[in-house]
């Protein structure tokens, strides 16, 4: 029958990350992991100029430590050749050649999940991505995401907190804006982000409210 038909095409994936490079905040703040469901575009540069993969999506399919593994269903093998590689991190609201969007919300949980961080990977020259064999198998591409996004950690001193509950909300105004839409360049992660439109004010709804601390650690 159709619906027993084995998924055609041709299964190929590839490691992403490192240690500082990961999209949500565990509970000691210091240090983040990949999330199941994290989504990667990624485009293929082929050396006669022409894209064989254009925002492709990857997904997570395995996290090892601090990298993850990610791939995606292509309906064909990539021909044999030598391809750079781009990638970002989350997949973009719009995509015009190697410029892309991104929306950076204005609500936020304090983890820098859903999207609210943005991560454009070094360019990789590496071959044409084949089919999964094995999962450890580490000879495979490897990219290391660079973080666009500033982050902030917040703590609540022991005996500054009057009204001894802990805060679920905190409302940040900056006099430039830090949050909307904002655009960059998946083939040049040095050039940065530029915020096309946006706001200055910021609100944290926490999934894990603050309490006092002996520490900032």
């Amino acid at each position: 029958t159709e619906s027993s038909r084995p998924p055609q095409g041709v299964e190929v994936g590839f490691y992403a990350g490192g240690t500082q490079t990961r999209t949500t905040m565990l509970s000691n703040g210091l240090s983040a992991a990949w999330e199941d469901g994290d989504r990667l575009s990624v485009w293929a540069l082929a050396s006669d100029g022409t894209y064989t993969l254009a925002n492709q999506p990857f997904t997570t399919y395995g996290i090892n430590g601090s990298r993850g593994f990610f791939t995606t269903r292509l309906d064909a093998g990539m021909p044999e050749g030598t391809y750079t590689y781009y990638c970002c991190y989350p997949t973009p609201v719009s995509v015009n050649g190697t410029s892309v969007s991104f929306n950076v919300p204005a609500l936020q949980d304090g983890k820098v999940s859903g999207g609210a961080d943005i991560m454009i990977a070094t360019p990789v020259e590496h071959g044409a991505l084949t089919a999964i064999q094995d999962m450890d198998n580490q000879s495979g591409m490897s990219m290391e995401m660079n973080r666009m996004m500033h982050q902030f950690r917040f703590w609540l001193p022991e005996g500054y907190n009057p009204m001894a509950e802990d805060i679920k909300e905190i409302v940040v105004t900056m006099p430039q804006e830090i949050a909307g839409v904002v655009s960059a360049d998946v083939s040049d992660p040095s050039a940065g982000l530029s915020l096309v439109k946006g706001t200055n004010t910021l609100r944290l709804a926490l999934a894990e409210p603050i309490g006092e601390s002996a520490s900032f650690e």
